[in-house]
């Protein structure tokens, strides 16, 4: 529980609760779930009602397609917050698969005690609200980008757009990017062969 505790400190989500909150009110409802490479998380129609924080490991999150294809939609790495563009809608339904790319531990939180004060307080669930419309501001806007670089017609405009986009993000020409060769043709929706 002290290693998970040191998660939740640093976690963008619910670290401004302070540790007396996570410790007392939090961490009672904790659990954690390991899963092997290649195992499911989250598919399609799931109804998912609570948190994952990844502690370790990445997770894709993935549109399969009827045709075998698919496209990486965002990738989950240490740190990383699994559901909490779900655990604020209506149905609670998930769009997407989210598969463990490699093992993976999460600690999960029910979604409840989050969204409605008891056992946080009124002004504790508004921090946590608050926190959250940032977070999924910011998974809009990299929605965004990426919408940008698809509508770009051909492979090397949309390599282009993507590389000139992370250039101007980290305000330098010299860069890594986040992923493998195959995870980006996944993300650009492109032939891996023909990205090489």
């Amino acid at each position: 529980m002290a290693e998970w505790l040191e998660y939740l400190k640093r976690d963008r989500l619910l670290g401004s609760l302070g540790e007396e909150t996570l410790r007392r009110k939090l961490l009672p409802l904790a659990a954690e779930r390991c899963y092997t490479a290649g195992e499911e998380l989250l598919r399609p129609q799931q109804t998912e009602n609570r948190l994952g924080l990844i502690l370790e490991g990445r997770v894709q999150i993935l549109q399969l397609f009827p045709s075998g294809a698919s496209s990486l939609m965002a990738v989950l790495r240490q740190g990383g917050l699994l559901g909490v563009d779900l655990v604020f809608t209506r149905t609670l339904s998930s769009p997407y698969h989210a598969v463990a790319s490699e093992d993976t531990r999460v600690l999960y939180l029910p979604a409840a005690p989050l969204t409605r004060p008891n056992p946080l307080t009124p002004e504790e669930c508004l921090a946590v609200m608050r926190r959250a419309l940032m977070i999924l501001s910011h998974d809009n806007m990299k929605k965004h980008y990426r919408l940008t670089i698809l509508s770009q017609r051909g492979l090397r405009q949309r390599v282009l757009a993507y590389l000139s986009m992370q250039a101007a993000r980290r305000k330098s020409a010299s860069f890594s990017i986040p992923f493998s060769r195959e995870e980006l043709a996944s993300y650009l929706c492109v032939n891996r062969s023909a990205l090489s």
